[in-house]
């Protein structure tokens, strides 16, 4: 073969010379770093470097003169690939590959090997370099380095949140899965496209203008929702609520930006409904009108959940009507009020109110076919009306209320249609509207039940209180007039008995009016400071009789100082007389009753103790109720006496409570404020 033209013509150099030329490059040779041998175009190896010979542990002379694939250092597996790349070398290409090495503790290790073929002045081959570098390394961190990158890959690509890299240009480089399954595009669809695709086109100048701003800045990352809230747009045009972070990273020819996005749509909608909630649950407790509750309910409802909304109720009779209505427009307003005017035919069992008050199930009709609309018309006119309010998507409720339906409240849509969601809010919110309506109708009935309580006491006041003093004074004067000598017999003991009846009717006349004089907070309180020891005196003089008359001990206790109190005197005897009247009724004979006082801070202690049967535990939550009595005992009384105690302490700023086990007797307590010192005052006894 001819030499080429520009090969260039060796120097010629003295012998000495080139010999230590050749020393230099022997010993270059032999300490070189790879893995070096010289071969003939037949595979004999013709040398080898002291790296080659220490890979494998062997001697030169056991290598050296043999096929270079019998050496020990290669797998014998390899030798057909290695016949094959000397064939091609042989044949004046240069040939490389990668291959493996075994070391002398049998551990393979990965080389970069190479066959370099040296030609003569002829341009024949007359030897071929071998060459093998490890790379046993590098390729543990390139295996890692695509390990981690396909972790990272497969992170990115799973993550449910849209991750989207753009370049200087705002040209998409990288569409996750998330940001597939939020924006709706493949990502072959949007690879290459502006970033504003992704974007309401209103918001595409300043967008691209906020990133442009970003790579000028120092800041390398801004976090989630830094920028607050942004909107995104989906394939199909809609858009949604969305919070981002976006990063950059500076490469060779720019920067790359990475935006992460959340769709937050589910969020908004929680945050709108427990908003919408929260506002509902304050206008349904602003009022206690029965109506106004109702009307309520129907006005939440627009435009939130509905554009028009009917609340269905059960009048007395049974029949279902609409007892109220409210649009979100003022001219559909009037089209509701027209529609008002239509009974709510029982016998168009279609009507899903209907249903729903039947069964106590809610019901979502997605899309309202024109069928329903005919069904629940009762004439051509009824149908037009429903026509031109417009029925595209139905809600109906039950309102349910300690386990009876009340009513229903129906929420329609007449320019979009209700989704899903809208059923559970709708239920939520007539949940909420149920207790309200409730709570309207109890206090109404209770309102009607006072006013007719109210009537009859003041029948009671004045038809019965006249009669009544006539007949006590009546017997009063007929008992002085009757000779002494007659005390004892029958017709005194007749006109005693008329007389205490009648003495007892006025007192319950006079307690049903004091409960309604506490009740409306008319109580009259003639306060002044007030002895104790005084009060406890009159009391004991008024109660003592009574209670010797049934063969019971009363003692009442004097303070162990003098006591004023800030009190009417009047009220404050009442309420003792209560209190041992109480303990007279419910203590044998042979027991004993004890009337003390405790001074304390700013208030005395008074405690009416008795040696009585006791009041069960179960008893005593109700012992001040209005009304209320321990046990029926036949003599008299409406259970009004401990109410009314409670009632003026109350009213005097003090406290009642009782004491009781059964068998144990009974210790009522009450305070009242003690009168402040004023120089050169005196408590009134």
């Amino acid at each position: 073969m001819a030499r080429p033209e520009n090969a260039l013509e060796p120097t010629r150099r003295p012998a000495t010379a080139t010999g230590e030329t050749d020393r230099l490059v022997r010993a270059a040779f032999d300490r070189a770093f790879e893995f070096m041998g010289l071969l003939a175009p037949d595979g004999t190896l013709l040398e080898a470097n002291r790296s080659s010979l220490e890979l494998a542990a062997v001697r030169r002379e056991d290598v050296v003169g043999r096929p270079f694939w019998e050496a020990p250092w290669w797998p014998a597996e390899l030798e057909p690939a290695l016949r094959g790349a000397l064939a091609r070398a042989a044949a004046g290409e240069f040939v490389r590959f990668e291959t493996e090495h075994v070391r002398a503790d049998g551990r393979r290790i990965a080389v970069d090997f190479s066959l370099k073929p040296v030609h003569d002045e002829a341009g024949n081959v007359e030897s071929i370099v071998k060459e093998a570098r490890d790379i046993t390394e590098a390729r543990e961190i390139e295996r890692a380095l695509r390990l981690s990158e396909a972790k990272f890959a497969g992170i990115v690509s799973i993550a449910s949140d849209a991750i989207i890299s753009v370049d200087e240009e705002q040209r998409i480089l990288h569409f996750n899965h998330g940001a597939e399954d939020i924006f709706g595009y493949t990502e072959a669809e949007v690879l290459g496209q502006p970033l504003s695709l992704l974007l309401p086109e209103r918001f595409h100048a300043v967008h691209r203008q906020h990133v442009r701003n970003f790579g000028r800045s120092d800041v390398t990352a801004r976090r989630m929702a830094e920028r607050g809230e942004i909107t995104g747009r989906r394939k199909n045009g809609e858009e949604f609520p969305a919070e981002a972070s976006i990063s950059r990273l500076k490469v060779e020819d720019g920067h790359i930006y990475t935006v992460v996005l959340r769709d937050i749509t589910e969020r908004k909608r929680q945050e709108r409904a427990q908003s919408f909630l929260a506002r509902a649950g304050a206008l349904l407790a602003a009022s206690l009108d029965y109506d106004t509750t109702l009307g309520a309910v129907a006005r939440l409802s627009v435009p939130t959940l509905a554009d028009w909304c009917v609340v269905y109720g059960v009048a007395k009779d049974g029949t279902t009507r609409r007892v109220a209505v409210a649009h979100a427009d003022p001219r559909g307003q009037e089209l509701l009020d027209r529609l008002a005017r239509y009974p709510v035919d029982a016998s168009r069992r279609s009507h899903p109110a209907l249903r729903v008050l039947e069964t106590g199930e809610p019901e979502f009709i997605a899309e309202v076919p024109e069928a329903l609309l005919e069904a629940i018309a009762g004439d051509a006119e009824h149908l037009e009306l429903l026509r031109a309010l417009g029925m595209r998507s139905a809600i109906v409720v039950p309102l349910v209320a300690r386990g009876s339906t009340l009513g229903a409240v129906g929420f329609f849509r007449s320019s979009t249609l209700h989704a899903e969601d809208d059923l559970a809010l709708a239920q939520e919110l007539a949940l909420r509207a149920a207790l309200a309506v409730d709570n309207a109708r109890l206090y109404r009935e209770a309102q009607q039940a006072v006013r007719a309580r109210d009537d009859v006491l003041a029948v009671v006041s004045h038809d019965l209180g006249n009669p009544l003093s006539a007949i006590r004074i009546g017997t009063s004067l007929l008992l002085k007039h009757l000779p002494p000598e007659q005390r004892g017999q029958e017709p005194w003991v007749y006109l005693e008995g008329i007389r205490q009846s009648a003495a007892q009717m006025e007192r319950l006349v006079d307690d049903l009016l004091e409960v309604k004089r506490l009740e409306a907070g008319h109580l009259v309180l003639d306060r002044a400071a007030e002895s104790l020891e005084s009060i406890l005196a009159e009391v004991g003089g008024l109660m003592g009789p009574l209670a010797s008359g049934k063969e019971l001990e009363l003692e009442v206790r004097p303070p162990e100082r003098p006591v004023a109190i800030y009190a009417d005197r009047a009220r404050i005897v009442q309420v003792f007389s209560n209190l041992i009247g109480n303990a007279i009724k419910f203590t044998p004979a042979g027991g004993r009753i004890t009337v003390a006082t405790t001074p304390g801070d700013g208030e005395v202690v008074c405690s009416v103790a008795d040696t009585g049967t006791g009041i069960p535990c179960e008893h005593l939550p109700h012992l001040f109720d209005w009304f209320w009595q321990a046990r029926r005992t036949g003599r008299g009384g409406a259970g009004l006496g401990l109410a009314i105690t409670k009632g003026i302490v109350e009213a005097h700023g003090g406290r009642v409570w009782v004491e009781s086990e059964p068998g144990a007797g009974s210790t009522f307590h009450f305070t009242v404020p003690v009168a402040e010192p004023r120089p050169g005052a005196a408590a009134r006894g």
